[in-house]
């Protein structure tokens, strides 16, 4: 495999996004705090953005170091993301705006990126460690903002 993977985690968010963005927003409000559309976008399109140029980044160095690192934390933010959409479906009992890309392709193409990146040794086992630790953080952090209220002054 070529330095491709490195744009899975780009194209899975973008297409996630696409998803979530028309219904997300009320989806949010009505069982966390409120959230605009607005503020979802902007969100989004900073992570689309950033993810961007961590793919680029990573896709021409392709083997070890800090972008291949945070391409591999993107990829698991994407995967808890997916763990999100489904279990907030079952726990609502009503369909979580990105459950269909989370099921179809943020799951599968988390297995199949962090597969390709061990079979191919694109990162040792601390580089693989730390960016199991950021993409944590990632992930953990998108679903407590969820949780923000807004600042009414």
């Amino acid at each position: 495999m070529n330095n491709l993977i490195f744009w899975l985690p780009y194209v899975v968010l973008l297409i996630h996004t696409i998803e979530e963005v028309p219904s997300f927003s009320k989806w949010a409000t009505r069982h966390f705090a409120p959230m605009s559309t607005y503020k979802h976008v902007i969100i989004q399109i900073g992570m689309i953005l950033l993810l961007l140029v961590i793919s680029y980044k990573a896709s021409t160095s392709g083997y070890h170091g800090v972008w291949v690192i945070l391409a591999a934390a993107f990829q698991l933010h994407i995967g808890i993301n997916a763990i999100f959409h489904v279990v907030t479906t079952i726990m609502y009992k009503e369909y979580s705006p990105g459950l269909l890309t989370a099921a179809t392709l943020s799951f599968p193409s988390t297995i199949f990126f962090f597969n390709q990146i061990h079979l191919e040794n694109r990162l040792t086992m601390i580089e693989l460690t730390v960016s199991l630790i950021i993409g944590t953080i990632i992930g953990i952090s998108a679903i407590a903002t969820l949780f923000l209220k807004p600042n009414n002054k």
